[in-house]
């Protein structure tokens, strides 16, 4: 008796959550995978499981376009962290180039000073032999 209970209790569920039109389908759908579903003309031809109020409708629409205002912020979020990391990549490659730059201007400034100072030896020495 106990297992017999139990089914119908099950059973009685099913039949609860099942919608009360048994002949009409949910959806106006062709059955051909092409074809887009049809939508009724007018909200009164829509089967009674399927109509919403306005309220419901505003509010499934107010939650919509919450989460595309969330989804956006998480995009301009990425964004801007993208253009902030290509912006210290290109700051640290501007620095490199410089401090680069620096080096043989350095390098360039050292071999002209040496050569300078030897000519400037050579003419003391010429000028000491006098």
């Amino acid at each position: 008796m106990a297992g017999g209970d139990t089914a119908a209790a099950a059973a009685a569920e099913a039949s609860a959550a099942r919608p009360t039109h048994e002949g009409a389908p949910l959806t106006r759908v062709s059955g051909r995978t092409w074809k887009e579903p049809k939508r009724p003309a007018h909200r009164s031809m829509m089967p009674k499981a399927l109509r919403r109020s306005y309220e419901q409708r505003m509010q499934q629409a107010r939650e919509h376009k919450a989460l595309k205002q969330a989804e956006q912020e998480l995009r301009d979020e990425k964004a801007a962290e993208k253009a902030a990391h290509r912006d210290r990549l290109i700051e640290r490659r501007k620095k490199r180039e410089e401090a680069a730059q620096r080096e043989r201007y350095d390098a360039e400034m050292a071999s002209r000073k040496r050569l300078r100072m030897k000519r400037k030896e050579l003419r003391a020495r010429a000028h000491a032999k006098h």
